[in-house]
């Protein structure tokens, strides 16, 4: 009996096979990792046909074989969940000994994982074979450095729950195939000695950003699982590195004057009429992707985006932003809106094209009781709604209907959400937020931490307004005047002069606006 490494290189990050840490490539280092595996008889790769192979590598024909060298590839043209299952089948049938001797488990990871550590997966591994398990994963720890093991016989049993996702697979796509009937299975843990999942560190060479954490890392002696786990919490300062998401102002119209947003404290958004310039706003998408190396865009805070004349060209612009360095694209778009405007065949148009969670939605409707909508939004309910059924259908799990948890709708919200669930509709409630104390406090509960730490948008936002400027945050965009714009700066000064302010949250100081604000602890991407 033997083990097999699975290891996933689909629309793998040329990141991914640059030097790093001053030696060899994320990948070279995955590959040398599957090697040292306890009793490891062979590696299968997972490729899509884009996707260069290393030298060497022997393509699996569909049927078991027990011929051929130790590195073997699945490759097909397209991949979803439900084929990764699959695929793990096929690596579970393919024998790499002489003696024909069939494998006793899988050890799954990603080829990107910058320092896939040996020693923990012994201690993964020995948890799995002691207890007998079917699935062993590793909690806690950072992403990156230690795989999932699979007993060869699991991939057939997840088969019937993986049928119909056609969504593309993420890092956690086995745990949430099999999470949907966890307690049919047989499941081990290993829990990280710090519990580092609150800081959301990805030891990986999937983006710019996680590369140079990783680098900044191991640098101060985070070298594997063990002293990552120690280094991690005393350096916050280091996990500050490029921004990842970047709300947008293209438009200060809307359609509704909402009760709980601030913006309407100094004017009516109703009368609104000034939109972002579409070639300007292109040109900001391409010059932050050539800054971050990614980004999320979201369209449009304070602002409907439906409203803007060129709308689909900017949702196509940004998203095309993120093409011009061929596969992966390493640019989303989030459209936030409320339902409200959108014109015949633009939604049925993004579709055809980006249906495939690329572009994403949500839609802010806080109540289906007209007269609470009235008061809390204004009139457009049956619009707004017609929106939601719309977006739904088209966009599927990657559409959200939003509902504000505030002391308006409290009563209500478990009413809209059933209604909505009914439906097969995704539903957030979002916290209220109060501005930095801008608004009057109508949070019915408090949600806080208990110890306050480092504001994520602070360590990961970068919002730019209608004119340009960029404010510290969204929240303190009704508090400081900014001193910075994305039209007339460098996009790297402009985040450079972030640093002192996150600094100062690193070192429990919270100044201004920040004192009174609990956006803090909320995270975007």
């Amino acid at each position: 009996m033997g083990n097999l490494a699975v290891i996933d290189i689909v629309s793998l990050s040329p990141l991914a096979r640059e030097p790093v840490f001053g030696g060899p490539s994320a990948l070279e280092r995955t590959l040398k990792w599957a090697s040292e595996l306890p009793e490891w008889q062979g590696t299968v790769l997972l490729a899509g046909r884009a996707d260069e192979l290393p030298e060497g590598c022997q393509l699996i024909s569909g049927q078991p074989s027990a011929s051929g060298g130790k590195l073997r590839a699945l490759v097909l043209d397209k991949w979803n969940e439900e084929e990764l299952v699959r695929a793990l089948m096929s690596a579970a049938a393919e024998s790499f000994g002489e003696t024909d001797a069939p494998a006793e488990a899988l050890f799954f990871m990603r080829g990107d994982s910058a320092l896939p550590d040996t020693q923990t997966s012994r201690v993964l591994w020995n948890l799995h074979y002691r207890y007998d398990a079917e699935y062993t994963f590793a909690d806690g720890y950072p992403e990156g450095l230690v795989p999932q093991i699979l007993s060869v016989q699991l991939p057939a049993r997840l088969l019937p729950l993986a049928r119909g996702r056609e969504g593309g697979v993420v890092r956690d796509s086995l745990f949430e195939i099999l999470r949907q009937d966890i307690n049919a299975f047989d499941v081990e843990t290993h829990l990280a000695p710090e519990d580092l999942r609150m800081e959301r560190v990805s030891i990986t060479c999937d983006t710019r950003r996680n590369r140079d954490i990783a680098e900044k890392l191991y640098a101060a002696g985070g070298v594997d699982a063990e002293s990552l786990c120690r280094i991690i919490p005393e350096n916050g300062r280091l996990l500050r590195s490029f921004p990842a998401y970047f709300p947008i102002q293209i438009t200060d119209y809307s359609p509704q004057s909402v009760s709980y947003c601030p913006f309407a404290l100094k004017t009516d958004p109703r009368k609104g009429g000034s939109f972002m310039e579409s070639s300007r706003f292109i040109s900001l998408c391409e010059r932050i992707i050539d800054f971050a190396g990614d980004a999320v865009f979201s369209l449009s805070p304070a602002g409907e985006p439906a409203a803007h004349p060129d709308i689909e060209n900017l949702i196509r612009g940004a998203l095309k932003a993120g093409e011009r360095a061929g596969n992966p694209p390493v640019s989303r778009v989030l459209v936030e809106t409320s339902g409200i405007g959108w014109k015949d065949g633009v939604l049925e148009s993004l579709a055809a094209d980006y249906s495939g969670g690329r572009l994403m939605w949500i839609l802010t409707m806080d109540a289906s009781d007209e007269e609470l909508y009235r008061r809390i939004r204004g009139e457009g309910l049956e619009e707004a709604e017609a929106s939601a059924r719309r977006l739904h259908r088209l966009f599927g799990r990657n559409f959200y209907l939003q509902a504000v948890r505030m002391e308006e709708n409290e009563e209500h919200l478990e009413t809209f959400y059933r209604k909505w669930q009914d439906e097969g509709v995704q539903v957030i409630i979002q916290k209220y937020n109060t501005f930095g104390g801008l608004l009057p406090n109508k949070q019915p509960a408090d949600l806080s931490p208990l110890k306050r730490f480092p504001c994520w948008h602070l360590k990961r936002d970068m919002p730019v307004m209608l004119d340009g400027t960029v404010p510290a945050s969204w929240v303190r965009t009704q508090w400081d005047k900014p001193a910075w714009n994305v039209f007339t700066h460098s996009l790297e000064e402009i985040w450079a002069a972030g640093e002192t302010l996150y600094q100062q949250h690193v070192n429990g100081e919270y100044p201004g606006s920040c004192g009174a604000c609990d956006e803090y602890y909320t995270f975007n991407f």
